[in-house]
């Protein structure tokens, strides 16, 4: 199975949380010009690898919205 691509993780992340660009990074706490450079192809001269804390930020980002989401599947 082919790893999944910065990008293509970037983008499954904002699908499931259901927001725009700016709103990830603001959640993350990450500058949107920052978080625009990380979502690049990797052939880009803008491109920038993300970093272990920014990784875990997003990582953070992701598992509250599914603790919230658990939650009110639970309550309905």
């Amino acid at each position: 199975m082919e790893e999944q691509t910065q990008q293509e993780y970037l983008k499954a992340v904002k699908a499931e949380l259901g927001v725009e660009w700016d709103s990830l990074a603001e959640l993350a706490g990450i500058a949107p010009r920052a978080l625009k450079t990380y979502r690049m192809p990797v052939e880009s001269k803008n491109y920038r690898g993300m970093s272990p804390f920014v990784r875990d930020a997003i990582e953070r980002v992701l598992q509250e919205h599914r603790k919230r989401m658990k939650k009110a599947s639970k309550g309905a």
